[in-house]
C-alpha cells in the first residue's frame, strides 16, 4: 500500500535536503534576519529590534545598511555619502554635492540634544569626497554613535545587506525608513 520503505525514506530525504538547500541559499544570497544591538540608530531602530536584510538591492543615500566594521563587528548605520559624493556638515545642516539635504529622521534627536544643552546634534565637518568603492555612514543618534566620523569610510565589500523591514517587536513591525 505504501510501497517500498527504502524508496519512501529516499523520497523524504530528497524533500528535506531540497528544503534545507532553499533555506540556506535564500539566507546566503537574498535575505537575512538580524538582531540590532546598541542605541546608535534610535529612535529609528531600537535595541533588540529584529530586522530583515536584503542582499540584492543597490545601496543609495540614506539607506540603512548592516556592514562589517573595522573591529569585525556588524553595525547598522545610515548611508550619508556614496562613491563620488561630496559631503559636508555645517550647523546641523547636511550638504550633499553642494545642496542642503533634509534629514527628517533626526528631528526627535535634535530636540533631545537641545534639551540636554548641546548646541548641535552633529559636529561640523568640512566638505570631502567619498572615495570610489566606499560609503560614509552615520548613526541617527549622532551623540551616541560610532560611525564614519570615528572609523572613516566603509568599503562596499563590507556591506552585509540593507535593512528594509522590521519584524520584531510587533509594535515596530513594518517597513523601515
Amino acid at each position: 500500500m505504501y510501497g517500498n520503505p527504502v524508496n519512501l525514506l529516499i523520497s523524504w530525504m530528497k524533500v528535506i535536503f531540497l528544503t534545507a538547500l532553499i533555506v540556506v541559499a535564500t539566507r546566503q544570497f537574498l535575505f537575512e534576519p538580524v538582531a540590532v544591538h546598541g542605541h546608535s540608530m534610535m529612535p529609528t531602530i531600537e535595541e533588540n529590534d529584529k530586522v530583515i536584510l536584503t542582499k540584492i538591492s543597490s545601496v543609495t543615500n540614506f539607506d540603512l545598511i548592516v556592514f562589517v566594521a573595522p573591529n569585525g563587528k556588524n553595525l547598522i548605520k545610515r548611508v550619508i555619502g556614496t562613491p563620488g559624493d561630496r559631503v559636508k556638515m555645517e550647523n546641523d545642516q547636511l550638504f550633499l554635492n553642494g545642496e542642503p539635504v533634509e534629514e527628517p529622521y533626526l528631528k526627535e534627536n535634535i530636540k533631545l540634544a537641545k534639551q540636554k544643552g548641546y548646541l548641535r546634534l552633529t559636529e561640523d565637518f568640512p566638505e570631502f569626497k567619498v572615495p570610489s568603492g566606499s560609503y560614509y555612514v552615520l548613526g541617527d543618534n549622532r551623540l551616541n554613535s560610532v560611525d564614519s566620523r570615528v572609523f572613516g569610510y566603509i568599503l562596499e565589500t563590507s556591506v552585509v545587506g540593507e535593512a528594509k523591514f522590521r519584524i520584531a517587536p510587533t509594535k515596530h513591525f513594518g517597513v523601515i525608513y
